[in-house]
């Protein structure tokens, strides 16, 4: 058999392949570091997404406490407001109260009143006089000075103009010298207790 010859390489492939051989390590190189970029970006990413676990756990546990702070702080406003309000009502109610039975006593003391004043007039008329009369006026003028300071008054009546809210008209009468819807005469004695009507008085009324 006859050996193969190998043909020498003429000078110019000799460069030619020198310059694949340049080509493929070149690269081979640029390939190595592409990954090694890669695998140093990766490696950044990865420490960037990292957390730490103690830390979170620390700030959801202030946002929690936070929460819960701001939570008790509303409902103390709350209960203050509350509370406050209770108060205000409680009071209210009180002096409502308070109010209500004054009226009512001094409602109740009303015919006791009238009574004493007749006993008075009658005594005038009958021209009575001395110590016992005398003690019987001053016991009902220092009793109307007590319930005067507590805020019984006595409407205002006879003379004055006819006004629905203060008096009650239960009869009529005509004269020429008197002007229109003028009371004339005064039957029974109205009161007022804190400003309030607690009994309208009775009256007779001009009209023309």
């Amino acid at each position: 058999m006859e050996e193969k010859k190998q043909t020498p390489l003429t000078e110019e492939e000799t460069s030619q392949s020198q310059t694949a051989e340049e080509v493929k390590a070149d690269e081979k190189k640029e390939k190595a570091q592409t990954t090694e970029v890669k695998a140093t970006e990766g490696a950044d990413t990865a420490e960037t997404q990292t957390v730490d676990p103690a830390k979170a756990i620390k700030e959801i546990a202030e946002k929690k406490a936070e929460e819960a702070v701001k939570g008790i702080k509303d409902q103390m406003l709350r209960l203050q407001a509350d509370f406050e309000n209770y108060k205000k009502r409680s009071v209210r109610e009180k002096t409502d109260i308070a109010s209500y039975t004054m009226e009512n006593f001094m409602t109740k003391l009303l015919p006791v009143i009238d009574n004493l004043e007749r006993s008075e007039a009658a005594a005038d008329e009958a021209g009575e006089s001395g110590s016992y009369r005398d003690g019987v006026k001053m016991v009902f003028d220092q009793l109307m000075g007590v319930l005067e300071a507590e805020g019984l008054k006595a409407i205002d009546a006879e003379g004055q103009p006819f006004d629905p809210n203060y008096h009650h008209g239960v009869a009529v009468a005509n004269e020429e010298d008197v002007p229109d819807q003028t009371v004339l005469e005064v039957f029974q004695k109205g009161y007022t207790f804190n400003d309030k009507v607690i009994r309208p008085a009775m009256v007779k009324v001009n009209q023309k």
